[in-house]
């Protein structure tokens, strides 16, 4: 499926473009916003520019500003943005309540660059400046404000941007008033982007994914993760509750959950809903064959080798196959840019490696291709008992697992 978003570049004192503004939009055509949910807009700009790609290549390693709503700051999606390339841009609807400024704090300490979008200083707002590296004042506003508000960032050595300038002479009045940075028409009107992308729910799968292949990962960054999707987190709430139907006290929170579930039964839980967010129906058929390409690649991998860290990614190998075969059909230059790691990229695009052999085998198995199959075996000298005991395995395995959660979810 397509998205789409705008960027805007961000212009120095040297006429430099240093950054980029990323702006919601739902079309090639549009030229404005145009969504009635600012968390679903923001939520859309993420998923499309910095999840369908590597935003390092994409935007040449410049910081980008993305607008944050209300819910959005306290819900903490900034965290799952790189604290150096990314500016959290305040939107002037955002009210200063504790919890606000709390999560503001907290990511001001994390070492997050907080800017405060279309910003007017007023007696119920001022305490955001205490977090602010830069204002973003509207050269549309009156002038009166413009340079009230100019005034305030001088003396607490905030710095300004002028946005919407239009004019070289509105340049050099924002020059006067102590900007550095620069926005608007007189540089560069809004470029929209389109992005053949992953939906929200197949990037949490991925970004969980990714995450579960590292061994430094703990069960609070996965519980981290999964709380940031509504949808998921009910999913495995229920999860939990289906498998642990013996537990007397109440779930306090996600992290609680997982560990309670495990780290097993989180992952397959991971798994399974990342494939079945591949299909609107969720096809049973679909899903078994991803972890029957899992668990078979699992299998192999430790009949070849004793390195478990290698069995781990030869699973995900297997399960992310059915993501490439199902909606990336022959396009290396996504799996490229997928957040996994080389090893299974290699074996993803069937590269002459461990995982690329494994994986073939894997799938001319499944399809009867046995020269393929035979070729497999001689070079990992596995028989034809081995291979055939395992494929019957990985074929229960995920038939119990499917009827598991088709029970409980």
């Amino acid at each position: 499926m397509y998205s789409y978003y705008a960027r805007q570049p961000i212009f120095n004192l040297a006429d430099e473009a240093i950054a980029y503004e990323l702006l919601y939009r739902d079309s090639l055509e549009s030229t404005s916003y145009s969504f009635f949910n600012g968390d679903l807009a923001s939520a859309s700009v993420i998923n499309t520019a910095l999840f369908g790609g590597d935003p390092k290549v994409i935007f040449g390693g410049k910081k980008l500003y993305i607008n944050f709503t209300e819910r959005l700051i306290c819900n903490g999606i900034a965290y799952l943005l790189p604290v150096d390339n990314i500016v959290i841009e305040v939107l002037e609807d955002v009210r200063p309540t504790a919890k606000v400024l709390e999560s503001l704090e907290n990511l001001y300490r994390s070492g997050y660059k907080i800017a405060l979008d279309d910003y007017v200083v007023t007696d119920e707002n001022s305490e955001f400046l205490n977090y602010a590296y830069m204002v973003k004042i509207d050269f549309r506003m009156s002038k009166e404000d413009i340079e009230r508000t100019a005034a305030i960032c001088r003396k607490r050595k905030i710095f300004i941007l002028a946005e919407k300038v239009e004019t070289k002479e509105e340049i050099e009045y924002a020059k006067s008033l102590g900007a550095v940075f620069f926005q608007g028409y007189y540089y560069s009107r809004p470029i929209v982007v389109s992005s053949n992308n992953l939906t929200p729910m197949q990037t949490t799968f991925m970004r969980l994914a990714a995450k579960l292949n590292d061994p430094k990962t703990s069960l609070k960054d996965v519980s981290e993760i999964i709380q940031t999707d509504a949808g998921m987190t009910l999913r495995f709430l229920r999860l939990v509750n289906y498998i642990r139907f013996d537990w007397m006290d109440k779930i306090s929170s996600v992290h609680q959950a997982v560990l309670m579930a495990g780290i097993n039964k989180t992952k397959e839980f991971i798994y399974f809903n990342g494939l079945s967010q591949l299909n609107e129906n969720g096809v049973d058929e679909l899903i078994k064959t991803g972890f029957y390409r899992a668990d078979f690649c699992w299998q192999l991998a430790r009949e070849i080798s004793n390195d478990t860290q290698v069995y781990e990614e030869l699973y995900l190998c297997g399960l992310m196959s059915i993501v490439i075969d199902y909606q990336f059909t022959g396009s290396e230059s996504v799996i490229e840019v997928l957040p996994l790691s080389d090893t299974i990229k290699q074996g993803l695009m069937l590269e002459d490696t461990l995982a690329g052999n494994v994986l073939r085998a894997v799938i001319a198995y499944d399809k009867g291709e046995w020269e393929t199959v035979d070729s497999f075996r001689e070079k990992y000298s596995i028989s034809h008992d081995t291979m055939a005991r395992i494929s019957l395995e990985c074929l229960e395995h995920s038939r119990v697992v499917i009827d598991g959660f088709n029970k409980s979810i």
